[in-house]
């Protein structure tokens, strides 16, 4: 029975072992994330220093975001063997296609009215379609303006502001890779305390078993 309880202690020596060895390279990539996480936020807010001059601290500031706001991304989670947590960020956009192909079949629809319109030509007439003309243009172009927040600071921006969307966009992916691997080290660190534990409890059945 002994030399069984050996083979087993040996076994969870060893899986220790490569525990460790796993959570110190889990370690050292999240401190890598992590500074290159704090680089871009940096120049994320550097991006956003230098449109501000460009354009006027008034012109970008939250005063021009939108009254209605829908997130261009969401957050998944899916939980792993040992309550291991991953979140991935998905596009709630979609293609950037889309936008296009919407506003393109917008004006087919808002071309022939206009044309109904011209031959409809006459007093008390024409103020009805007009209207119903530009209710069917406004959710449109409200809904391409959700689409790109750059929109809220105008047509022509800075490539500044560009660039800080960008990196922006880009940190958001790397905070979910940087929140994955943190749930992936308090995992690492759950399985190895267990194994700790099974270790002591093996070796406290072997000093009991060598005991005269």
């Amino acid at each position: 029975m002994a030399p069984a309880e050996d083979r087993a202690a040996s076994e969870v020596c060893e899986e220790l072992d490569q525990t460790i060895l796993h959570l110190f390279d889990v370690l050292e990539s999240l401190q890598t994330k992590r500074e290159s996480f704090n680089h871009l936020v940096e120049q994320g807010w550097f991006s956003l220093s230098k449109s501000r001059y460009a354009m006027g601290n008034k012109s970008v500031s939250a005063l021009q975001y939108g009254h209605q706001m829908t997130p261009l991304v969401r957050v998944n989670t899916r939980q792993n063997e040992g309550s291991q947590v991953a979140f991935h960020v998905v596009s709630e956009g979609g293609d950037a296609s889309k936008p296009k192909a919407e506003n393109a079949a917008t004006i087919e629809e808002i071309g022939p009215s206009d044309q109904v319109l011209r031959r409809r030509k006459g007093p008390g007439k024409t103020e009805t379609p007009v209207q119903l003309q530009e209710e069917e243009i406004s959710p449109s172009a409200e809904k391409l303006g959700k689409q790109d927040p750059l929109t809220w600071f105008g047509i022509l921006v800075p490539q500044s502001l560009r660039q800080a969307q960008k990196t922006f966009q880009e940190g958001i992916h790397l905070a979910a890779e940087i929140a994955s691997m943190q749930s992936e080290i308090e995992a690492t660190r759950r399985r190895y305390r267990t194994l700790l534990e099974e270790k002591r409890r093996l070796l406290a059945k072997e000093d009991v078993l060598e005991q005269p």
